[in-house]
């Protein structure tokens, strides 16, 4: 794997490690490999025969609309949830650290025997 000159793509650069002076690890470019076209995945016919009709093109965009629907309208009941269940938690906190005073005050102002 040892780089020439005359490989045509430029090369891709391979990294090792090495330990310098403080025992940590330092990044060392030790040998480049030329780098690989990306390989076709699909023969072009059989790709030209998998391409959808208008009416399939249809079918599957309306799948796809009904799914983002029903994800979205899943993702906010479960929001909404989560919100109900924090903003009952909230006032349940301020019931407990507000009524007691609250009764307390109440309860001195009508059987306060000044009135």
């Amino acid at each position: 794997m040892a780089h020439s000159d005359d490989q045509g793509d430029s090369p891709v650069p391979i990294l090792t490690t090495a330990i310098d002076g403080e025992n940590t690890e330092v990044p060392v470019l030790t040998s480049a490999l030329r780098a690989e076209p990306v390989p076709v995945l699909a023969d072009p016919a059989v790709a030209e025969a998998s391409r959808l009709n208008e009416d399939q093109l249809l079918a599957l965009r309306s799948r796809l609309t009904v799914l983002t629907r029903d994800l979205a309208e899943r993702l906010i009941e479960e929001t909404l949830v989560e919100l109900e269940m924090a903003l009952v938690e909230k006032v349940s906190a301020r019931l407990r650290d507000q009524l007691p005073d609250m009764l307390e005050r109440a309860l001195r102002d009508h059987l306060d025997p000044g009135d």
